[in-house]
């Protein structure tokens, strides 16, 4: 979708389903853009779409499945309402604060995507009321959820909910107790924190459509540079390729694989998704999660020389008898619906098999460093091809 240059174009931006329950114009409303008499509409609209899709599709729908119906209170900001809002004291950071947060369609300073929405969840506002903590609605999200950052306020229990490219993993507050509650680093940030939301629902698994999935994360085009100005110059980002239906068949075929289906069997090609960078973790059985980030694709993070085939055959150049045998390794392109999981299959042609893994639950492998033999294996269980 090109600049918004006329009504109908807005109304078309408006009608973008990102997600199973929310659609581009949920996102769109600003009470300071409405009284102010400004435009809150992308520069970049195909960027704000690809960063809502991962937004709504990662921590919307599974918390508006396991809470009930969630109110949107403000999310997309154009830089011309957020500066404005940030100059008159009307609750708004900065620009260059907020690119990849509440301004979805500019990336931030190191070049990573994001999207922030500002919800209010009528279960909570009640839970609250009957004198339970925000602080429970926090852990929960923290133990259940990818997010990058949650902010919490005083009124309605409303708070900030942002996916990015890399997650903070951070959680502040206005409300009492104000503060951080968590971060990398603190004590409290790992393990489960089951006892601080007793009696909280169960989470429920969102349905995911496949319109919002296959159109993936990344559109054809350009990315706008963090903090420049409208029609200022641009950074290439990878076309994603369109495959027909046959085109798929008997491999995988990332753009159109749904996290929830994995991929089962040896698979041969990827085709870049996001053109973000590649992460690569391998799991020994003595170094539990070994980082390497000299992969230029997935491919080649699968298949090259030194990548998972080349591990599980002994001949990356790495110290085997500190590291331990391999057992296993995570594959995944930055802002991508899904990464892989790779394991050694002698009786393959090339010695490994490959399934996918949804990017909700690599972050939260990545969260916690760690991923453990049993959650693993059901990938290739659920594949058909353990």
């Amino acid at each position: 979708m090109s600049t918004i240059t006329s009504y109908d174009r807005l109304e078309d931006l408006g009608r973008v389903r990102l997600s199973q329950n929310f659609f581009m114009r949920d996102f769109l409303y600003s009470e300071i853009a409405a009284w102010h008499g400004l435009r809150n509409m992308p520069d970049h609209p195909e960027q704000a779409i690809a960063v809502g899709k991962l937004l709504c599709e990662h921590l919307l729908e599974p918390l508006q499945a396991t809470f009930g119906r969630i109110h949107i209170r403000s999310a997309y900001r154009s830089p011309l309402v957020n500066k404005f809002g940030n100059e008159n004291k009307l609750n708004c950071a900065s620009n260059e604060s907020n690119y990849a947060g509440h301004i979805w369609d500019y990336a931030d300073a190191q070049g990573k995507r994001g999207a922030t929405a500002c919800i209010v969840i009528p279960w909570l506002v009640d839970h609250v009321d009957k004198g339970g903590s925000w602080t429970a609605m926090a852990w929960w999200i923290h133990d259940h959820l990818p997010y990058s950052s949650l902010y919490f306020f005083t009124r309605l229990a409303a708070f900030n909910i942002g996916w990015h490219e890399a997650p903070m993993r951070r959680i502040d507050s206005y409300a009492t107790p104000k503060g951080c509650l968590t971060r990398p680093g603190m004590a409290n940030h790992q393990g489960s924190h089951a006892s601080e939301y007793a009696g909280f629902p169960t989470l429920v698994k969102a349905a995911r459509t496949t319109q919002a999935v296959a159109a993936g994360p990344a559109p054809t085009g350009t990315a706008p540079v963090p903090g420049a100005a409208p029609g200022a110059a641009s950074r290439p980002v990878a076309a994603q390729e369109q495959h027909s239906p046959a085109a798929g068949r008997g491999r995988a075929v990332a753009a159109r694989v749904t996290p929830d289906a994995p991929v089962a069997g040896n698979v041969q090609g990827f085709m870049p998704q996001t053109g973000g960078p590649i992460l690569y973790r391998a799991i020994h059985t003595k170094t539990m999660w070994r980082k390497v980030g000299s992969h230029a694709s997935v491919h080649n993070a699968i298949h090259g020389r030194d990548g998972a085939a080349g591990l599980f055959a002994r001949k990356v150049r790495i110290d085997y008898a500190r590291h331990g045998d391999p057992l296993y390794v995570l594959v995944w392109e930055a802002g991508a619906p899904v990464g892989y999981v790779i394991k050694a299959d002698p009786s393959s042609a090339n010695g490994i098999r490959v399934s996918s893994v949804p990017m909700a639950d690599l972050l939260g492998f990545e969260a916690r460093g760690q991923a453990g033999q049993r959650e693993l294996e059901r990938y290739f269980a659920a594949a058909g091809s353990g």
